[in-house]
């Protein structure tokens, strides 16, 4: 288990999840997604870079999450 702290907005809040807790996993939580009250189409960001969704979230880290824009081809 590790501790991460996650960001939407104004609120935040400090979990513990699995060792293999990824970015993608973060996105689709429920738990997160009601705890802090942000949809599917998310971006995630660590010190404003955003992270791909196959990568594991480390120790510690601080995830700000962010409504990503919509976008047509």
């Amino acid at each position: 288990m590790k501790t991460i702290t996650v960001k939407y907005g104004v609120d935040q809040i400090t979990k513990q999840v699995e060792d293999g807790f990824t970015f993608g996993d973060l996105q689709d939580s429920d738990t997160f997604k009601a705890a802090l009250g942000f949809g599917d189409n998310t971006k995630t960001l660590v010190d404003g870079i955003e992270q791909n969704r196959d990568t594991i979230i480390p120790a510690g880290t601080t995830v700000r999450i962010e409504t990503a824009a919509n976008t047509k081809a």
